[in-house]
């Protein structure tokens, strides 16, 4: 049985109700305030997966200078399971104790299978973080949505993410271009506890090859090489 009104609901009248509607529609209505550049996006297609995809970076190391051969990072297998699909994800020429990246893509974020742990968590929210507690390790989002620049590539929109792995005694900088993957990398070491703040060695895109991620939404094939 449904109660009965008070009579404070009884002389609401029109007014009343109005006001109740507004109220309401006050309450559901999103916040024009609020960054609305995030609602929808396709996080996974800061690191486009699909078997082929490529990124070759140029190499400045510790002296300053460019090593000659440059660092291919290629999708070279995929396989699946009960979970989704797995992406083996190897550096050519592969170093002696290189044993790659097993990458998938889940609602969460983009997991590295054989560390188990989130490589991107999603979304990509400006200083956002994540941690491996057990292995002192934390990723933290320092911006997303800005433009950036690689040598004589620019990028519309950029995430750049930092991983302070203090286990490794190493920090990395990587910034990500959305549809075409990690365009740049810097590594940091630790020293007397605390991470020095010129890199000891950087790599910079100058080439890639990306199909449409597995795990994204992109329209069309992308491809741009520098000559």
């Amino acid at each position: 049985m449904n109660s009965p009104k008070t009579p404070r609901r009884r002389q609401l009248g029109w007014k009343g109700a109005l006001s109740a509607v507004s109220l309401i529609v006050l309450l559901v209505t999103p916040n024009p305030s609020l960054p609305q550049r995030n609602r929808g996006k396709s996080w996974a297609s800061y690191y486009p997966l699909a078997k082929g995809n490529s990124w070759t970076y140029s190499v400045i190391g510790e002296s300053g200078e460019r090593e000659p051969k440059p660092v291919v990072w290629k999708v070279l297998n995929v396989s699946s399971d009960t979970k989704g699909q797995t992406f083996a994800v190897w550096q050519i020429p592969a170093d002696a104790d290189d044993t790659g990246m097993q990458l998938q893509f889940t609602k969460e974020g983009l997991r590295e299978l054989s560390g188990d742990f989130f490589l991107l968590r999603f979304p990509l929210d400006k200083d956002s973080t994540w941690q491996l507690i057990a292995h002192d390790r934390v990723f933290s989002v320092l911006s997303e949505g800005e433009r950036c620049a690689i040598g004589k590539l620019t990028f519309n929109s950029c995430a750049v993410i930092r991983d302070d792995d203090r286990e490794a005694k190493l920090r990395t900088l990587t910034t990500y271009a959305f549809g075409v993957g990690p365009v740049r990398y810097e590594y940091h070491k630790m020293v007397h506890g605390d991470f020095e703040r010129d890199a000891t060695q950087i790599l910079n895109i100058v080439s890639y090859s990306v199909k449409p991620s597995a795990g994204g939404a992109l329209d069309r094939n992308h491809q741009k090489t520098n000559e």
